[in-house]
């Protein structure tokens, strides 16, 4: 198959981290000559980037599976490949269960599969060395061209005791600082005005052993490169250093704390191998706070984890109420074979864990609530993302509180570039997690 013929459109499922990994096989694929197109109806391959961290994303991730090979029974693609978490992690089952997947890939051989794609050959995956990527990579940009992500480490190696990351990702590696920088200055020489920092456990970046983490110094260092936000997602609490808080006071660094408590019951934090209490994590809310007037909160919280009891529930529920976080996720216990929480008494009946998260969602919705009355006349900073596909004249985007894809959006009357780095509005209602606004 000539390479120059060959067309790929991606499906990327799960987290930010999968949206880099989806740009980097788009990059590679270009530079082989292959076309990436955004419509199925135009491609020879459909490359499904999936997740398999839980139930729900994998079913997900089966679902499209199932779609896509219909497609192919119909004669509208040639060639279905698999690749990301969930193959690498079911990599046997998938071969087994779907004969006709074209190819089965997992998370650390891109160029393996990117050549299998160009060459239209057969190809199987091995387990392959970890992989990382740098700045010589290339990217296709997947995002709105004023915004986007940089993943700084890969892995992870805190073995939580719910969670399958560490053996589908591997040990966690830091990217070299100078590789981040250089990525970082490219992008904001193409115009991008908002970087988002991702990574398993962004505390930790750069931290060798007896050493503090160098997220501080990459802070500073991108500082300097002229962005609007600087956003870094998932700190984990217990590792939250007085230096790491001290790296948000720089310029564009925003004070957005994305901080995956979990859970706030010790006996609890424990047993999922993690760090912390309720006390611990208000002593570091209230610093943020302290600091930081203008800081938002994201966290987010698991119901129904094994041994977890009303009484423990009812502690989560007053800790969310009290100290007002104004963005809170919540999801039930998935059990995931290979995980040493799969193994645990005590299992919450799963209407249980729902009716908790309801209830903590209940919370979470009324604390939003107060914080978008807060906002209602304020001029705020907005990227916009692109016109309104169900109003005219409104741009869709996000204020600097809101990170992209998990905290909704606001619309503003009137129409602003894509490409337009943040303008001032004023924020004037809100309907759920839409805020509504003007240019101010």
């Amino acid at each position: 198959m000539n390479p120059l013929e060959t067309t790929v459109s991606f499906v990327s499922l799960g987290c930010f981290k999968n949206t880099v990994d989806t740009e980097v096989l788009g990059g590679l694929l270009s530079q082989k000559g292959v076309r990436v197109v955004s419509s199925y109806e135009d491609a020879d391959w459909i490359v499904i980037n999936t997740c398999g961290f839980i139930q729900p994303a994998k079913e997900e991730s089966i679902d499209e599976i199932l779609s896509a090979l219909e497609m192919k029974a119909a004669g509208q693609v040639r060639h279905v490949a698999v690749t990301g978490c969930l193959s690498e992690r079911y990599l046997d089952e998938l071969r087994r269960n779907f004969p006709d997947l074209d190819l089965i890939w997992g998370v650390n051989d891109p160029q393996g599969l990117v050549d299998a794609i160009a060459s239209g050959k057969p190809a199987s995956y091995g387990r392959a060395p970890a992989f990382l990527y740098d700045h010589t990579f290339p990217r296709i940009q997947t995002t709105p061209p004023n915004t986007s992500f940089i993943k700084i480490s890969e892995g992870c190696d805190m073995k939580c005791s719910f969670c399958a990351i560490p053996a589908i990702r591997g040990p966690y590696r830091s990217r070299n600082m100078e590789s981040i920088i250089r990525e970082a200055a490219d992008m904001r020489e193409r115009g991008v005005a908002e970087i988002n920092l991702i990574s398993q456990n962004s505390t930790h970046f750069g931290r060798a052993p007896g050493q503090p983490s160098a997220l501080p110094l990459l802070l500073k260092k991108l500082s300097t490169l002229g962005f609007d936000w600087i956003r870094v997602l998932y700190l984990m609490p217990d590792a939250v250093t007085t230096k790491i808080l001290e790296g948000f006071s720089h310029p564009g660094v925003l004070p957005y704390f994305d901080l995956p408590l979990q859970h706030v019951s010790k006996p609890l934090l424990q047993r999922m191998r993690r760090g912390g209490s309720a006390e611990a994590f208000t002593r570091l809310i209230s610093t943020i706070r302290r600091d930081y007037p203008d800081a938002v909160i994201r966290t987010s919280f698991i119901t129904g984890f094994p041994g977890e009891t009303e009484a423990m529930f009812q502690e989560l529920c007053d800790f969310a109420r009290e100290l007002h976080l104004e963005r809170i996720g919540v999801f039930t216990f998935s059990p995931e074979e290979g995980t040493p929480a799969f193994e645990f008494d005590g299992r919450v009946p799963v209407e249980d864990a729902a009716r908790r998260r309801d209830e903590l969602m209940d919370i979470s919705d009324a604390n939003l609530e107060v914080y978008n009355r807060l906002v209602i006349g304020k001029i705020q900073s907005f990227l916009p993302g692109g016109p309104s596909p169900w109003e005219q004249n409104i741009t869709l985007g996000r204020i600097s509180t809101q990170a992209p894809e998990v905290d909704g959006l606001t619309e503003i009357r009137g129409e602003i570039p894509m490409t337009s780095a943040p303008v001032p509005v004023r924020i004037h209602a809100f309907r759920q997690n839409i805020l509504q606004g003007e240019p101010a």
